[in-house]
């Protein structure tokens, strides 16, 4: 199935609202980058609107593997020791080209850490040689971040710190075209408050022109793939995790003698599955140790975040439950909603036994790499409580 333009834009803000997932909150980095790069780029780049508000939300996606959010490392010096920093532009512009018809967003986002004067990264490029997309990109991060000083900067404030920045960070034009920005109407109210941001998001999307996706091959289970990817990169030791999930998940679909179309939608399900971990600190993630209460409590809530970002997809809308339900028991001992027996979604069932055998048999901080009779034995002995009988007894046969 071709993916089309309303499934591509709402994948794409789902995308980078589960990178903006900052344990129990949204930061809306991406989303107030993109409203603003987009305003901006009204004025001097008007054919290239829905490039440049697409290279907003996706400009940081590469950074999905730091242990903080990309917004809390505003030391310019520690961005050039940090080689995970230092690479993220490349990173999300590499991103950007794999989702499809975004070449010239990824330029943009390749050089949105450039500085006018040459003093920026990647390349260090200077003046006109930075796209001029990617000075937009690199003024309204800049905004961002200084909307988040605490105590809140007025426009005043704000104005003065950007035109200290002209010359340097950017260029003069680029530094008149954000302050003339930022005065018109009453946006800069608008932008500084995260609600009106989460309002002004869809609207924006419906004014823009859509994005041409006729030369575009893709697929909705490649473009899924390419979301899986990233959210397997938010750790070293689950690369290739929500791939291999997907993949147990519809080898055994077929085994129990589902159709192909439903097992191709419980792969889907898979590939998102965790989506809502982005939310969940590294250091919880990684610990080695048991975890303590509060800490299990937070870890419980990634599966509501994975079914809150899946909803914005409309296109995904019957497949949330599914994977938000992969960490219920068959004994009613799960989470998030200790749903039991067949209550739980059979693609969820299936998913279970299929992301347990994964992280079985996959390196893991917190236990010792189990072969596959190992893990074949522990799917057999937690048959009827942690897993579903039947589906236990074909994943022992197929994985």
């Amino acid at each position: 199935m071709k993916i089309k333009a309303r499934f591509f834009s709402e994948l794409m803000t789902a995308l980078s609202l589960m990178m903006d997932l900052d344990e129990n909150r949204k930061l809306y980095h991406a989303w107030r980058v993109a409203i603003l790069a987009e305003r901006m780029s009204q004025e001097i780049l008007p054919e290239y609107r829905t490039q440049i508000f697409y290279a907003g939300l996706l400009h940081d996606i590469g950074a999905i593997s730091l242990p903080d959010h990309v917004v809390h490392y505003t030391d310019p010096k520690e961005h050039f020791k940090n080689p995970i920093l230092l690479n993220h532009s490349d990173k999300s512009a590499q991103i950007a080209r794999e989702i499809g018809p975004l070449s010239m967003a990824a330029e943009m986002i390749l050089d949105h850490h450039e500085h006018w004067d040459g003093s920026g990264y990647p390349k260090g490029l200077k003046g006109n040689n930075i796209h001029l997309g990617g000075q937009i990109l690199r003024i309204a991060d800049t905004f961002d971040i200084l909307a988040r000083v605490k105590p809140p900067l007025d426009l005043r404030g704000i104005k003065t710190i950007l035109s200290s920045r002209s010359g340097s960070e950017f260029s003069d034009l680029i530094c008149e075209l954000m302050i003339s920005t930022l005065e018109s109407g009453n946006f800069f109210e608008e932008i500084m408050d995260d609600k009106r941001v989460s309002e002004m998001l869809p609207e924006t999307i419906r004014d823009l022109p859509p994005v041409d996706l006729k030369s575009c091959n893709t697929d909705v289970r490649n473009a899924v793939k390419v979301f899986a990817q990233v959210i397997d990169a938010k750790h070293s030791y689950t690369a290739g995790h929500s791939v291999r999930v997907a993949r147990y998940t519809y080898k055994l679909s077929k085994a129990i003698g589902l159709s192909e179309e439903l097992a191709e939608e419980y792969e889907i399900a898979a590939y998102l599955h965790d989506a809502g971990k982005v939310a969940v600190p590294k250091s919880i993630l990684d610990k080695p140790s048991a975890l303590t209460i509060e800490e299990f409590k937070l870890m419980k809530r990634h599966p509501v975040y994975t079914m809150e970002i899946m909803s914005m997809v409309s296109e995904l809308k019957d497949l949330v439950f599914i994977a938000g339900s992969h960490h219920e028991r068959y004994d009613g001992r799960g989470y998030p909603d200790g749903a039991s027996g067949e209550s739980i979604p059979l693609g969820a069932r299936i998913m279970a036994v299929a992301d347990a055998f994964d992280a079985m048999t996959s390196p893991r901080p917190y236990q010792r790499t189990k072969s596959k009779d190992e893990a074949k034995e522990i799917l057999v002995k937690n048959s009827g409580g942690q897993f579903d009988p039947d589906i236990s007894k074909v994943a022992v046969k197929v994985l």
